[in-house]
């Protein structure tokens, strides 16, 4: 099978909780592998949102993002920038915007 991902993940196993929008709380998953682009999560239960945050260490650090793919209670996810408009981590039209793993923000250059 042929990799389509733009970066290779990294196997973390980690627990970690998701935010839906308007539904109060946070739920609990489990990060199998992540990526500066995204992440692959496994959960107890099919989640149905097409977009929710994901946070490690109680919200200190946090990923908005975008399902790309669903299997069961597995789901591939693409990570977002947010400022004015939605795009992908990956968009490399205007790099003004770099996100870490190490949950550091670097702005390169301002528009």
């Amino acid at each position: 099978m042929m990799e389509r991902r733009a970066m290779k993940r990294i196997p973390i196993n980690r627990a970690a909780r998701l935010s839906f929008g308007e539904m109060s709380g946070t739920h609990p998953c489990v990060v199998r592998d992540i990526s500066a682009l995204g992440a692959c999560i496994s959960t107890p239960y099919y989640i149905f949102a097409n977009e929710f945050v994901l946070s490690f260490d109680g919200h200190a650090g946090f990923f908005i993002c975008r399902v790309a793919w669903r299997k069961a209670t597995l789901c591939g996810v693409c990570f977002l920038l947010r400022r004015r408009s939605p795009k992908f981590a990956n968009d490399s039209s205007n790099p003004s915007n770099v996100v870490r793993l190490d949950r550091q923000i670097v702005c390169c250059r301002h528009p």
